[in-house]
């Protein structure tokens, strides 16, 4: 059969998609390229994490209709966890299940399946991956424990769950013999080994040796300890990005969330990061417009804001999930949070701006990985976005750059040597 995939949302959605494509690759199917008409199967791995991330998945059904109008659909992932009933039935969907047993799917192509289970008490291994040229995922863990007051994801991924130290090493290994860069991804890579009696510090050890940079996704403020950062400066082939999930800078709306954190506790991990990777990237997520935040707490998540520095921040309006334990309080409105929203966004932008600044004269290694604007552009270590002169250079390759100024939107680098 030839096997098509759409994924939306996280990094971990993307691992669970890779996996389940080398596993069809394994079997004898041939994936897809493209949608198109000569497509056979789907697979659609769905987004729950806000509102307008679940109205999306529900729209890619006919979108895959339309340009699949033969192929089965096979739905999984946390909004088909969450609201199973919102596919079944659908013109096209021929299975469901959620977020776990998407392995499930490989050995009933042609049966048609509606079970969505609990999620499982322990780490479910997926078969290793397909093998990216550039940069590859490493799931490390899956589900979380914090129950932060505004989020579903613990109620449709289940608890933190790791994944055992040697099968993440030998996965690694294996990545790096054709990917340049392997990023680090769980649901919560923060607890990761707290059901191991581990921690992270022993992840880090065990990757330093591996030939590919090595970079963190979301962390959360718990992880950031001297220990570990003196760990992450022994480690050869760290990119110094931290995405520090902040979510609020006001100590009430922090509260109110349950974030389990104050903003200066927030600020004293900022710090730490900065005296040990001063010219590191610091970016973070940001919630506007909770339902209890007032504009004395929003005013206090700017001076927060501005304090941390931060190279880049996703923000994002509250949404609203039944459910969930904030769901209780009344939603502000509409007029309120877009103003705040433009007004975070217009801080973000002047922050952005300000870091790249700070790279120009600076120099960095950059692996390029498309063709942009009639360059290529790839990721410095730090995760600015530069661009260079083509010059008989390829996606893929790892250059050694002198950043010279800004360009589009990022950075303009000058090539001194390509590194092997």
């Amino acid at each position: 059969m030839k096997i098509g995939f759409l994924t939306l949302g996280c990094k971990v959605n993307q691992y669970e998609a890779d996996s389940l494509m080398e596993s069809l690759k394994q079997r004898g199917h041939e994936i897809a390229q493209n949608l198109d008409e000569t497509v056979d199967v789907v697979f659609l791995s769905t987004c729950a994490v806000t509102n307008e991330a679940e109205r999306k998945s529900r729209q890619m059904i006919s979108k895959i209709k339309k340009q699949c109008p033969n192929a089965k659909i096979m739905v999984c992932g946390c909004a088909s966890q969450h609201n199973p009933q919102n596919f079944d039935g659908k013109d096209g969907v021929f299975s469901i299940v959620g977020s776990s047993g998407k392995e499930w799917l490989l050995d009933m192509l042609d049966q048609k399946v509606c079970y969505v289970l609990d999620a499982p008490y322990d780490y479910e291994e997926m078969e290793s991956p397909k093998k990216h040229k550039t940069r590859s995922y490493l799931k490390i863990q899956d589900g979380c424990n914090n129950y932060c007051s505004y989020c579903l994801i613990p109620y449709l991924r289940g608890r933190s769950r790791s994944r055992n130290l040697e099968s993440i090493v030998v996965e690694a290994y294996n990545m790096a013999k054709s990917s340049k860069e392997i990023v680090i991804t769980g649901i919560d890579v923060s607890s990761w080994g707290e059901d191991l009696n581990c921690d992270i510090i022993s992840l880090v050890e065990s990757l330093k040796t591996i030939r590919a940079r090595i970079r963190f996704s979301s962390m959360e403020a718990k992880i950031i300890t001297k220990d570990f950062l003196t760990a992450l400066k022994n480690m050869p082939n760290f990119c110094p990005h931290f995405h520090l999930s902040m979510q609020s800078g006001a100590n009430q709306t922090l509260k109110d969330m349950n974030r389990k954190y104050t903003k200066e506790e927030f600020l004293n991990k900022v710090d730490m990061i900065y005296e040990a990777f001063p010219n590191c990237a610091i970016t973070t997520d940001l919630i506007v417009g909770f339902p209890t935040e007032t504009e004395e707490d929003f005013l206090e998540t700017l001076e927060t804001i501005k304090k941390a520095r931060f190279a880049d921040i996703h923000i994002f309006p509250y949404s609203k999930r039944n459910g969930t334990a904030a769901a209780r309080f009344k939603v502000l409105d509409g007029d309120v949070v877009k103003n705040r929203v433009e007004r975070a966004t217009k801080l973000k932008n002047e922050l952005h701006a300000n870091y790249l600044q700070n790279q120009i004269g600076l120099y960095h290694e950059v692996l390029l990985e498309q063709e942009e604007f009639q360059k290529l552009v790839g990721h410095s270590e730090n995760f600015c976005k530069v661009y260079v002169d083509k010059g008989g250079l390829q996606p893929n390759d790892m250059v050694a750059v002198k950043i010279v100024g800004t360009f589009e939107d990022g950075l303009l680098g000058e090539v001194l040597q390509k590194c092997e």
